[in-house]
């Protein structure tokens, strides 16, 4: 990126610290005890150091960030498929996943042994992987858009798999231009259109996350479990 335009970079770099934002809601809003938004913060947080790391001309000019880079792009898919199945409350879904996922990852180790990762090896798994994901997360938006009854937890989610659709859509394009047809394609471009993708992404998650409110069955819950501890003191 150092030779990028200086806008460029700057992009680049909110870009990457955009990915601490839907943590520190998290934290600030106390909601580190649900779960499967701290699986999604987590993802978010580790693309963020990878991200940070490739601001650095030191590393960048070194062997290392194409090793990084390579076992970024190839351990996304899985683990997104992994957060996936922790999180999403359809299971009909999950037991999709719980199936898809050791199949990906043994078709993934298998090609990657036959073909000692050659470039196109390496185009067909991080390929796979993308529209692998899209088809989970727009059947995930679809269960939701039937109208589905869930409680604000759910509600919040929507707007993580919104913005997750947003990104892997995104991904979907930079990938053919930077894989499939890289000679029509400009390189500084492509990230430019990366790092747009997700702060808009970021942005759609940290809102949702920011606007989350405790639903009457869980602040019933929160009471009871308040009024037991109370009770066990007493005791």
């Amino acid at each position: 990126m150092k030779n990028a335009p200086y806008i460029y970079q700057i992009i680049a770099a909110i870009a990457a610290v955009s990915f601490f934002i839907p943590f520190f809601i998290l934290m600030v809003k106390r909601l580190v005890k649900y779960q499967a938004f701290v699986w999604f913060a987590v993802y978010w947080m580790l693309a963020g150091a990878v991200n940070l790391l490739f601001l650095s001309e030191t590393f960048t000019g070194s062997r290392l960030m194409i090793v990084t880079e390579r076992v970024f792009n190839l351990a996304d898919a899985p683990f997104m498929l992994f957060i996936l199945y922790k999180t999403v409350q359809i299971e009909t879904i999950q037991g999709s996943i719980k199936k898809m996922l050791p199949a990906f990852l043994c078709a993934v180790v298998l090609l990657t042994v036959i073909t000692q990762l050659q470039d196109f090896a390496e185009i067909l798994m991080i390929g796979g992987g993308l529209v692998i994901i899209m088809m989970y997360i727009i059947w995930i938006i679809v269960h939701y858009i039937k109208g589905i009854k869930h409680h604000n937890t759910e509600y919040t989610l929507q707007f993580i798999y919104y913005a997750l659709l947003f990104e892997y859509g995104i991904s979907v394009v930079t990938f053919i231009f930077s894989y499939m047809i890289p000679d029509q394609s400009n390189v500084q471009d492509s990230f430019l259109i990366y790092h747009l993708s997700i702060i808009i992404s970021i942005s759609v998650a940290s809102y949702g996350l920011f606007m989350h409110k405790e639903s009457p069955e869980e602040k019933k819950l929160k009471v009871e479990k308040k009024e037991r501890e109370a009770e066990i003191k007493f005791l």
